[in-house]
């Protein structure tokens, strides 16, 4: 084991998630979460780590997920559920407590998950921190009023979430931890795809951008190969619109695949096009990045300016760099702006376990 990583006192971690993996092939399930608690639990093997899962999986079993504690609320996102998942979470975190002192609680999304934390941590007489995830700060989030509670440290994923937070709240983040991600090992896949998109089919994430700019770039390009990988509500209308503008042919539509799957398209995809209005952090970035693709997106989430990460100011733009980029020799070396041992070293001192 790293030494860096190694870990003398131990804590306990109580995690409050929305939703949680049902079993250990549950790959797509918030992976960022995925890969920060393998990589804490394998670094800290003296921590006890436990998790709440308030929604998801939909049955109220107890289960161990690569060593850790699961304890599912059943809540199945039904609103009349919400009072007895509430009761049902501080029942059980009360429990744990006894067993073990909670020394920390870190929820994740500024929700339900955050508001329960803040009276847990007065119960159990501990420090509360809550990482905002993406949709929680918006206007609509009526649980922006806990940004209020002096109780709760607030960290954001990037710059740009974090603006967006002191906008709605006036308060500052207490800090700015991005989700990391372990380094990749290429495998010389060739790089047949010239653009891959991957995300949810939701209105925020912009896809009917992405069938424009095919459609624009295949009077350049007749045999333009692009992957749409994912799958949502507006599946039905990207296929119509892809069909009316005459690139059905040049655009797959995969549905959802694992993560695996999704890297090894990676390896063979040139560039990671991602039109999204709107990203908290935007974890495909890191993933596309490690996997050396290049990048065309909007300033949102993590983006930042980079040799293989090109930010378009509006729709135009966004056509005419990736334009440019498919006329260009690119490097498709790997790169980790967002490496695992730096979000894992900034919890580890706030979790106390340095």
């Amino acid at each position: 084991m790293d030494k860096n990583y190694q870990m003398n006192s131990a804590k306990h971690i109580l995690f409050l998630v929305p939703g949680f993996p049902a079993d250990e092939n549950d790959f797509n399930c918030v992976p960022p979460l995925q890969e920060f608690l393998l990589k804490l639990k394998s670094s800290y093997p003296s921590a006890r780590i436990s998790v709440l899962a308030f929604q998801y999986p939909y049955r109220n079993t107890q289960y161990i997920w690569n060593g850790i504690n699961i304890f599912p609320m059943a809540g199945k996102n039904q609103v009349y559920m919400k009072p007895l998942v509430w009761l049902r979470a501080i029942k059980t975190a009360k429990n744990l407590s006894k067993e073990n002192h909670v020394d920390v609680i870190h929820s994740l999304w500024l929700g339900e998950c955050a508001m329960i934390g803040n009276l847990l941590s007065k119960k159990c007489n501990c420090e509360h921190i809550c990482t905002l995830m993406g949709q929680d700060v918006k206007s609509n989030n009526r649980y922006l009023r806990l940004s209020k509670s002096e109780r709760i440290k607030i960290f954001a994923l990037s710059q740009n979430q974090s603006d967006q937070f002191i906008k709605l709240t006036n308060r500052k983040v207490n800090g700015i931890i991005h989700w990391g991600i372990e380094d990749q090992k290429l495998e010389n896949l060739g790089r047949d795809i010239d653009l891959l998109a991957v995300g949810s089919l939701i209105p925020l994430k912009n896809y009917s951008l992405l069938i424009k700019v095919v459609a624009e770039l295949k009077r350049m390009y007749p045999d333009l190969n692009c992957k749409l990988v994912g799958t949502g509500p507006e599946l039905a209308v990207l296929k119509n619109m892809a069909n009316e503008k005459g690139v059905r042919e040049n655009i797959e539509f995969t549905g959802l695949l694992s993560r695996q799957e999704i890297f090894m398209l990676m390896q063979r995809s040139k560039i990671f096009v991602h039109p999204s209005t709107f990203e908290g952090l935007g974890y495909v970035f890191a993933e596309a990045l490690v996997n050396g693709m290049n990048i065309v997106s909007f300033n949102v989430g993590c983006a930042q300016p980079h040799a293989k990460w090109f930010i378009a100011k509006n729709e135009e733009d966004f056509l005419s760099i990736t334009k440019k980029l498919l006329s260009t020799t690119l490097d498709y070396n790997s790169v980790n702006l967002f490496p695992m041992k730096e979000t894992l070293d900034q919890y580890a001192a706030i979790y106390g376990v340095n």
